[in-house]
């Protein structure tokens, strides 16, 4: 997938859908991990979004992956190709980008500073 998608900041929203991803081919992590949700669930495989920490992601911010249910067992897959998924930490999982998103904000949210490091463990 990540050859077929421009991996481009600003180019999504929160109301951006799988289909609108898939039309417009880019868009962001989200972006990526939810058309890869909605393929796999278009074709009978389980699949669940997943936000993480990952080495290597630039910017090394929160990741957005997939997780799909394969040979008996749930799969990482990041849709990007931005982590290894042997290296991603979980922050959370769901249905959707909505269940696993890391900030819900009503109204005007300003951001003053962030600051994140990942590593892997040695």
């Amino acid at each position: 997938m990540y050859q077929s998608l421009d991996y481009r900041c600003g180019s999504s929203s929160g109301e951006t859908t799988a289909l609108d991803t898939f039309a417009s081919r880019s868009g962001v992590c989200r972006d990526y991990s939810h058309l890869l949700v909605s393929l796999a669930r278009a074709g009978g495989i389980p699949a669940r979004c997943v936000s993480a920490y990952a080495p290597g992601v630039d910017p090394p911010d929160f990741h957005a992956v997939a997780e799909l249910w394969l040979a008996g067992d749930w799969r990482l897959i990041d849709a990007t190709k931005m982590a290894t998924c042997s290296d991603i930490a979980r922050v959370c999982v769901g249905r959707d980008a909505t269940d696993i998103a890391f900030m819900t904000v009503f109204g005007q949210a300003y951001l003053w500073e962030q600051t994140v490091k990942v590593t892997p463990l040695d």
